[in-house]
């Protein structure tokens, strides 16, 4: 049985915890330049290899925290984990890399230079997002028509 693989359920609570937090800030920090201190570092030339700049990495710690909640999110188990469960995560993930295709195939039509780039970074999280999306939606309304019996 694959569920072996997937993370203790108590994983998705953590997610769903540290998801908004870390969004927010991805956030804050695209489109308000808020940066945190601590996260600033200077480097110095060294034999010419670089040439001294104060460089944040608040962007890189926010994308680092959304990836890792959205992967507690999507690969945690249920707290019931059956065969119908496994195929449904199976057709999420099949239906969010058909979506993500057909999304860089847009973008890349329609998007150019440094609008391009941006389009590529938030399509980083496409394929998670679409999964954990499809498949909470399928859960939902399975057991949304179990109640209704």
């Amino acid at each position: 049985m694959l569920t072996k693989i997937l993370l203790p359920h108590q994983y998705q609570l953590i997610g769903w915890i540290l998801f908004l937090p870390f969004a927010s800030l991805l956030f804050a920090e695209n489109y308000l330049s808020f940066g945190f201190s601590w996260l600033e570092f200077e480097f110095r030339e060294e034999d010419g290899f670089f040439v001294s700049s104060k460089e944040n990495f608040t962007n890189e710690f926010a994308l680092i925290g959304v990836f890792i909640s959205l992967f507690l999110i999507a690969f945690s188990r249920e707290k019931e984990e059956d065969e119908y469960i496994q195929k449904l995560r199976l057709e999420s993930l099949l239906v969010a890399c058909y979506v993500n295709t057909f999304i860089l195939i847009l973008g890349t039509l329609l998007f150019y230079g440094f609008g391009y780039l941006e389009f590529m970074g938030y399509n980083m999280f496409t394929i998670q997002l679409i999964f954990i999306g499809r498949f909470r939606w399928v859960l939902y309304k399975q057991q949304k028509s179990m109640l209704s019996f």
